[in-house]
């Protein structure tokens, strides 16, 4: 009996422990608080203990970038040139390329080289015959000099007139047969590419039928239609690279009105071909009349001759330098109207244990940055720096986030779930 009253004691005793120390906590609890909470009210969890949004985010830095517009276009040689014979005659012999064979389309010419000849037998002969009466007028003129100088009045005014005359024509007659002769040879202008050959050794050509097309491609223009709505934007950067040009340059690339290339074509492998550096020659100062467009000339450099013309390209012209950060577009939220961006920011808070405050600890919150302006570039954008400043941008896990919203940082390899971003603790 007195066994059972000790056990009952000790059991007595502990529940009144237990109800002493429920009420001493509600106590502390109800005294921090200051107020009275209703039975509606809850409060705000520690940020310890509170949910926390995953987030991946990264160092965002300003740098100088290029902001670009998109065209496509065709690429066409720098010059073309038709050449065909100033005379009519029979087609005698084409040029021969490397290998010695006739010239044929494709062959690289050089300038001055000889592409084609006519039969100039007539030719020849019609220049010496214009030669030897050249020397026979010079001859008769000569005697009629000498004989003057010993008797003025041997000859008279029209006859050494005629003398004169018929010397003067000797003359024309013998440049004409050079001429023409000169003329039964079809020489390169330049350095280039025979696009076409129109002829055959033994056929007949009249005079300037064309015979030949050729080339010149060590640079090449791609050709691109710009809207009217782009065209002032174009030419402002057009001066303000004239404009860079007159002193000096801080940067090289102020001094370049830059476009880059891009083929549309893929290799074996289905890989890209590498950007080309170009630069924009020319505006047209009117638009075309079949598509309404300004067409864009873009010197592209040739010198390996591995384009050509005929050949579809996208180029990316240079309309403005500016410092900004570059980022994902995806890291952009465009909602009602507004487009804005979140940061995370490192905050030092109060670390609750129960119901007593203990030592501070860091957590993460969500910051939502509004941007007032932006430059869309398709996959990226880019923001002005000098309208905000950016650091620890995020770019996942930000669809649902809140300004001020507790977050945890999670490594961008790291596999995201839906339970991931729905909830998340240290």
């Amino acid at each position: 009996m007195r066994k059972s009253l000790a056990r009952f004691g000790r059991f007595g005793f502990l529940v009144l422990l237990t109800v002493a120390a429920f009420a001493a906590m509600w106590w502390v609890s109800s005294k921090s608080d200051g107020t009275t909470v209703s039975g509606s009210e809850v409060a705000a969890p520690s940020p310890t203990v509170a949910s926390k949004t995953p987030v991946v985010a990264i160092d965002a830095e300003p740098r100088l970038c290029d902001v670009t517009v998109k065209f496509s276009g065709r690429i066409e040689p720098w010059e073309t040139y038709t050449l065909g014979f100033e005379i009519g005659g029979r087609v005698l012999e084409l040029g021969v390329n490397e290998a010695g064979a006739p010239l044929d389309d494709g062959d690289r010419v050089s300038a001055g080289q000889v592409l084609a000849r006519l039969d100039d037998r007539v030719l020849r002969a019609r220049q010496s015959e214009a030669v030897a009466q050249y020397e026979q007028a010079a001859s008769d003129m000569q005697r009629a000099r000498r004989l003057r100088e010993l008797n003025s009045g041997a000859l008279t005014d029209s006859e050494y007139q005629e003398y004169l005359t018929t010397l003067a024509l000797a003359k024309a007659g013998q440049e004409m047969a050079v001429k023409n002769l000169e003329d039964s040879a079809i020489v390169s202008p330049v350095d280039g590419v025979i696009s076409r050959r129109m002829v055959e050794a033994g056929e007949s050509v009249g005079a300037n039928d064309a015979v030949f097309e050729v080339i010149e491609n060590r640079d090449l223009l791609l050709v691109v239609g710009v809207p009217e709505s782009r065209v002032l934007e174009l030419q402002s950067r057009l001066r303000a690279v004239a404009e860079a040009r007159r002193g000096p340059l801080r940067d090289p690339e102020d001094g370049v009105f830059r476009a880059r290339v891009q083929l549309e074509g893929r290799d074996v492998y289905g890989a890209r071909y590498d950007r080309i550096d170009a630069e924009v020659y020319r505006i047209a100062q009117t638009a075309h009349e079949t598509t309404g467009l300004f067409d864009i000339e873009i010197r592209i450099p040739n010198e390996e001759n591995r384009l050509r013309a005929g050949m579809i390209a996208t180029a990316e012209i240079v309309t403005d330098r500016l410092l900004a950060y570059r980022l994902p577009e995806t890291a952009v939220l465009f909602r009602s109207g507004k487009s804005y961006l979140f940061t995370v920011d490192r905050q030092t808070e109060p670390m609750q244990v129960m119901f007593w405050d203990s030592q501070p600890t860091d957590v993460w919150r969500a910051r939502r940055v509004d941007l007032a302006r932006l430059v869309d570039l398709g996959q990226e954008v880019l923001v002005p720096a000098g309208e905000v400043e950016l650091s620890n941008l995020v770019v996942r896990g930000h669809q649902r986030l809140a300004d001020g919203q507790l977050v945890r940082l999670i490594d961008s390899e790291e596999e995201p779930t839906e339970s991931n971003f729905t909830a998340g603790r240290l």
